[in-house]
């Protein structure tokens, strides 16, 4: 398997025998991953400078023999590195794997651990039955009445708090990239008032928050999601300026009409069917002030459904764990979104970092609102 770089998830990938058995053969080395971080190897080496084999397996919990495949595999894939006896973590390695650092992204590998690698195991079975097969987790011995991902979670705190955690990992950056086309569309001097639906962990509310400090913004999701999200805000001293409340984003919300300038809805239109995704427009609409800012973000395929790779696997991940989740493309989340009274609509592809684009739109005026109007104007 020779050449064969960094693939950039964001890219496409030429066909070769090479990249066949990566693809065939990869499985193994997200496996090993996950195999590291869940006995904290990387965390144990970052605790001294330079360990020995039997130091890390007592810190690991392992044979001296069982903890050096582990440390063979990360000296093969450059994440550890060796010098006489003692072993070290990488730079990439101490940033984004040992659970001392502040970037560290062991909640994302916990989650794909736990809840989608099983599962990817078994795509074929979902695929031919046309329905999500997240009921198979069994994260715990109560029964339950739906394959719904998130009622599955909802049976184990300590797997919905890695859930939380995971999503708050993969949002990173997106607050920060919605503030810069927010400033640019509406403005960042203005005293904001935005609307996060299903704000899930709260960090893309909070990099708004931190990004334009005229803003208020209210947090809406589902109560163990805002006590999370509630932790993190005020983790981050932004208590007085994101409220973060419990609701039902598909249902009519206890919170005025046309009362907010912007309503952001981050990775969450996707995993829902049609009706859900039309109801939470309708939410939308109706707490946006006329004229306000909605603002969806989504990793969005290419038009012709050929990529690039990450939204395709995230078709594949939405349909074993949702009910009707369907990534969107440009085209098809433009043409919902003026479908429910939504235009000048604005597509800001982020192809160069993350994993999130950007889409934003203007509240339309309603039917009555344009039959008033109309009136208005005979008049």
């Amino acid at each position: 398997m020779l050449n064969q770089g960094t693939i950039d998830f964001r890219g496409k990938l030429p066909s070769s025998e090479a990249l066949v058995h990566t693809l065939v053969n990869g499985y193994m080395l997200s496996a090993s991953l996950f195999g590291c971080v869940e006995v904290d190897l990387f965390s144990h080496l970052d605790v001294t400078s330079g360990t020995a084999i039997s130091e890390l397996a007592d810190a690991c919990l392992l044979s001296a023999s069982q903890v050096q495949k582990l440390v063979s595999f990360g000296l093969s894939v450059g994440l550890i590195i060796q010098r006489d006896e003692q072993f070290f973590n990488s730079s990439d390695a101490q940033k984004l794997l040992s659970r001392h650092s502040a970037h560290n992204m062991c909640s994302a590998v916990e989650h794909h651990s736990r809840h989608v690698y099983p599962l990817f195991g078994q795509l074929a079975d979902s695929l031919q039955s046309g329905k999500p097969i997240s009921d198979r987790l069994h994260l715990s011995s109560a029964q339950s009445n739906t394959d719904e991902f998130y009622a599955e979670l909802d049976k184990s705190e300590n797997d919905f708090g890695v859930f939380m955690a995971a999503m708050n990992t993969f949002s990173t950056g997106a607050g920060t990239r919605i503030a810069d086309a927010l400033s640019t569309r509406v403005g960042s001097a203005a005293a904001l008032r935005i609307l996060d639906l299903g704000g899930g962990g709260g960090q893309v509310s909070i990099e708004i928050a931190q990004a334009i400090p005229q803003a208020q913004i209210t947090l809406i999701d589902l109560e163990k999601a805002t006590r999370f999200a509630r932790a993190e805000v005020d983790r981050n001293g932004l208590g007085d300026r994101i409220l973060c409340r419990p609701g039902d984003i598909f249902s009519r919300l206890p919170l005025a009409e046309a009362d907010f300038d912007v309503v952001v809805i981050s990775a969450v239109l996707g995993d829902w069917s049609h009706d859900y995704q039309v109801t939470l427009l309708a939410n939308a609409h109706h707490h946006l002030k006329s004229g306000g800012c909605l603002v969806v973000s989504e990793t969005l395929l290419d038009d012709d459904l050929a990529g690039p790779i990450l939204p395709a696997l995230m078709s594949l991940y939405v349909q074993i764990l949702t009910e009707g989740g369907q990534n969107f493309t440009a085209r098809s989340l433009v043409a919902l979104l003026s479908g429910n009274q939504f235009n000048h609509i604005e597509v800001q592809l982020n192809r160069a970092h993350g994993c999130r684009d950007t889409v934003l739109a203007s509240k339309a005026p309603g039917a009555a609102a344009l039959a008033s109007a109309a009136h208005a104007d005979k008049v």
